[in-house]
């Protein structure tokens, strides 16, 4: 999709007059003329928004990063413009391909209804100065901050996490065990998204604990439970990896098939819970599909589809080592 080989044509998306003329200003402000800047500047934005290109890739890398240090998510969403007032059809020339992503893009968004609302949010946060070479920029100092402040002491890990395992066992704990230890004995952090990701997997994994598989906020020795008794999918979401979040949508999704439903990019992240992008489930689909050949992934409608009737059920899949 990064390719220029598609034509570009006009946005022609109908635009608050008010964030338009804003946007123009700054372009003005930048480069002295408005073409060829406001459809080459726009479509730059629109691209990471659409998930494409290596500016992209570099985005989502600095809020991963940045998310790992328990900053606040809200601040990678643009603040809600005012849409009060007049409107125009706004004619700048940009890649088809970008036009039409955005489009779908819309419709699975949970806070926005249509295209043109997803851009004139991107033409507000760049004419207030904001744009995404400046956020990321911004995030990675924070986080190169934060990266220096460790590294003079780089036994604090170590401590904290036997600290934080003295004060929770040798008996079961929950979560709120977990989030009470860190704030207590756990010096330099507090309980939170951070404390839980960095912290809970080593926890675990030094204690030789695991989760419970039928209170999954439950966390037991790992001899006192029946490790083939658990259950993927009540994994607590910051315990799982790639590998994972794969085997509970393949799981599902030969459960549906098996029932002769498809198996939408809704029930998938419905399975997955909180946190999920749509992002990440449309790479799992894509991944499970190119993985067999009788599995297909239907990008116009977010759906995986069984081509061939000969694919093994779940309890075939037991039974071999091969997933299909």
């Amino acid at each position: 999709m990064t390719e220029p080989s598609h034509p570009r044509e006009s946005l022609s998306l109908r635009i608050n007059s008010k964030i338009k003329q804003r946007y123009e200003n700054r372009i003005l402000e930048k480069f002295g003329t408005l073409a060829p800047y406001a459809g080459t500047e726009l479509e730059r934005e629109l691209r990471v928004v659409i998930g494409d290109g290596e500016l992209s890739k570099l985005v989502d890398t600095a809020h991963e990063l940045a998310r790992s240090l328990d900053e606040n998510p809200n601040e990678n969403k643009n603040p809600e413009p005012d849409r009060g007032g007049d409107s125009e059809v706004v004619g700048y020339r940009i890649h088809s391909e970008v036009r039409n992503a955005l489009k779908k893009e819309a419709q699975t968004a949970s806070d926005v209804t249509y295209a043109s609302e997803l851009v004139e949010s991107v033409m507000q946060a760049y004419a207030n100065g904001d744009q995404i070479e400046s956020k990321v920029a911004a995030r990675l100092d924070r986080i190169q901050n934060f990266v220096d402040s460790q590294t003079s002491d780089k036994d604090a890990v170590t401590r904290r996490t036997e600290s934080i395992i003295e004060a929770i066992t040798p008996s079961p704990f929950t979560l709120d065990d977990f989030n009470e230890a860190v704030d207590q004995e756990a010096t330099g952090i507090s309980s939170g998204k951070y404390a839980r990701e960095e912290y809970l997997p080593r926890v675990l994994e030094e204690a030789g604990y695991t989760y419970h598989p039928n209170q999954s906020t439950l966390f037991v020795p790992i001899g006192e439970i029946d490790l083939s008794e658990q259950d993927l999918r009540d994994k607590p979401p910051v315990l799982r990896d790639d590998d994972d979040i794969r085997e509970i949508i393949l799981n599902d999704f030969l459960e549906s098939a098996e029932t002769g439903n498809q198996y939408t990019l809704a029930a998938a992240t419905a399975t997955l819970g909180e946190g999920v992008t749509h992002k990440t489930v449309r790479n799992t689909f894509e991944k499970i599909a190119s993985q067999n050949e009788k599995v297909k992934y239907n990008q116009k409608e977010d759906h995986l589809y069984i081509k061939s009737k000969g694919i093994k059920s779940i309890a075939e899949r037991s039974k071999e080592f091969d997933l299909f």
